[in-house]
């Protein structure tokens, strides 16, 4: 029996310090990464610059001036393959939230604009550490070569954004309250010519007919002309600022609507439309159609 013992404690004795031995510290697995990583660009005659984290990077192009912070999302494209060269995704292109991505890429795209280039050579600590991650063995160094195309600020940081700049555009327009209204969505409305009060009130299940001009605030520029258009409220492609502005109005009432750019084209904007521009509509609530 004691002999037992003494076999149990020694095989614990040593799984133990074999385990101490394998299996590094942070510190430990980053310089051993930092080595391999630096051997490899001396090796391939590569310039990359480094900085404290010890993520060697080497930035293409810097992009615009519209650079992205952790709460918003990207639109990239990127190439990754292992520090040996073997490919593990080529060309892909994906729309991703920064602040669940890998410590690298926190690190260095926020000093990155719109169209930036950059590769990056990352040690395992600034990418999955010490776990496999699908075709990504353990303790791996990893190169990506990555494209950012678009910064999509996060919603609510930009309604606000959106917000002040259109209330200084009021402001120095002088148009306020009582005539200027306002709801919870960040939508601006003056009304302009009130329908009936027995004219019905649209709902979310509803079709319209509207007339309306678009104009680009605050230049007033005109991207869409005066037309009269119909559609249902509830449609995947019915702009968000349409499904909270309808409900506010009888059928026969005229506005003026000064929008946010998240509830109208956001990031992404259309022909005539910048990326991130605030609007205004002038409407007419022609017809409420209820099945």
């Amino acid at each position: 029996m004691n002999r037992l013992v003494q076999l149990c404690c020694l095989a614990l004795i040593f799984f133990g310090c074999e385990k101490e031995a394998i299996i590094p510290s942070y510190k430990q697995q980053l310089e051993k990464d930092i080595m391999a990583i630096d051997e490899y660009l001396a090796t391939a005659g590569i310039t990359a610059e480094s900085d404290t984290t010890g993520l060697r990077y080497i930035i293409v192009s810097a992009g615009s001036a519209f650079k992205p912070v952790l709460a918003d999302s990207i639109k990239v494209n990127f190439s990754l393959r292992l520090l040996s060269g073997e490919p593990i995704k080529v060309n892909e292109s994906s729309t991703l939230l920064l602040n669940k991505l890998i410590r690298a890429w926190r690190i260095i795209l926020p000093s990155l604009g719109e169209d930036s280039k950059v590769t990056l050579f990352v040690p395992s600590g600034l990418a999955y550490g010490a776990y496999r991650t699908g075709p990504i063995p353990a303790n791996s160094n990893l190169i990506f070569d990555i494209e950012l195309v678009k910064v999509i600020r996060e919603f609510s940081a930009q309604l606000e954004r959106d917000k002040i700049d259109i209330d200084a555009y009021l402001t120095a327009n002088n148009i306020t309250p009582p005539l200027l209204l306002k709801n919870a969505s960040g939508l601006r409305y003056v009304i302009t010519a009130q329908g009936l009060t027995t004219a019905l009130v649209p709902l979310a299940a509803d079709s319209v007919v509207v007339n309306y001009t678009g104009k680009i605030l605050p230049s007033q520029t005109i991207f869409e002309p005066t037309v009269s258009k119909g559609f249902k409220i509830s449609a995947g492609s019915t702009l968000r600022f349409w499904k909270s502005a309808l409900p506010l109005f009888r059928e026969g009432t005229k506005a003026t609507i000064y929008v946010p750019s998240g509830l109208a084209y956001g990031a992404y904007g259309k022909t005539g439309v910048a990326p991130y521009t605030n609007l205004i509509y002038t409407i007419e609530l022609v017809k409420v159609i209820r099945k």
